[in-house]
């Protein structure tokens, strides 16, 4: 069914859509830019119809298709990725480079290092896909004022510390001021930054370390502080803790 209209010879033809299946109009006589028009309503319709037709997602996996490409982070590829870095481990220069001794850091560099860390977000997480609620970093208010943060858990127990220094439960607190370096170990993880100071009324002290997840280089830590400072009290503020501290007086001290 068509019908004339002015300024188209060609006329006007109604047809069903393939895809959602309204009807529509098209020009009886189309480019071939307007191909789409043909049996589709709009290029969405197309695009859908498309997927539905050859099975694909989206277009990067037609494209690894095409490209006979394995998709990331399937069974196929994590395998394939093993089986290429089993291979390399076994080429003389990976083997020369992996064998070569390297000297230890001096303490004025680990010095440095350590120092760089305060207040700033590590290297290993900027880019990092964010799983987790807690983690946002940025700068909160305090008692102290603006301070930076790595996480919003880490804000939430300045406040709940603010709160104990105004009950004077303890005197104060301070956040990223000590570093311990592991002497003994070379490579790795050869140091730790707990994050948070508390001094107590009797001027004695322990650290607090806030961990809603905690993974192996996390453990790393924790493990070498108990062997290397067995006289230094640290406190693991894990999630069964803070969500029970968040629940009894989180709206009370207002937390993030």
């Amino acid at each position: 069914m068509w019908r004339q209209t002015k300024g188209n010879k060609y006329g006007i033809k109604k047809i069903e859509c393939l895809n959602c299946k309204n009807g529509f109009e098209k020009p009886v006589k189309y480019s071939l830019q307007q191909w789409y028009k043909s049996k589709y309503c709009s290029v969405l319709c197309a695009a859908k119809a498309k997927r539905i037709k050859d099975g694909m997602k989206d277009r990067g996996e037609r494209y690894r298709r095409k490209k006979g490409m394995i998709k990331q982070h399937t069974p196929e590829w994590m395998k394939k990725i093993k089986a290429t870095t089993t291979n390399a481990m076994y080429r003389p220069d990976i083997q020369q480079k992996i064998r070569v001794a390297r000297p230890p850091l001096s303490e004025k560099h680990r010095t440095s290092i350590s120092k760089a860390l305060v207040g700033k977000m590590p290297a290993n997480m900027m880019f990092s896909n964010n799983n987790y609620g807690h983690f946002q970093n940025g700068e909160y208010e305090n008692s102290k004022g603006t301070m930076y943060f790595r996480s919003k858990w880490e804000a939430n127990i300045a406040l709940y510390l603010d709160f104990l220094v105004s009950q004077k439960q303890i005197k104060d607190w301070e956040y990223e001021t000590d570093y311990f370096v592991f002497d003994k170990i070379r490579h790795g993880t050869t140091r730790y930054l707990p994050d948070f100071k508390v001094i107590n009324n009797n001027d004695t002290f322990e650290y607090w370390e806030v961990k809603g997840f905690m993974d192996s280089r996390s453990k790393t830590k924790l493990r070498r502080m108990a062997k290397y400072y067995p006289e230094i009290k640290l406190i693991l503020i894990d999630t069964e803790y803070y969500r029970s501290l968040q629940k009894k007086i989180g709206k009370m001290l207002n937390f993030y």
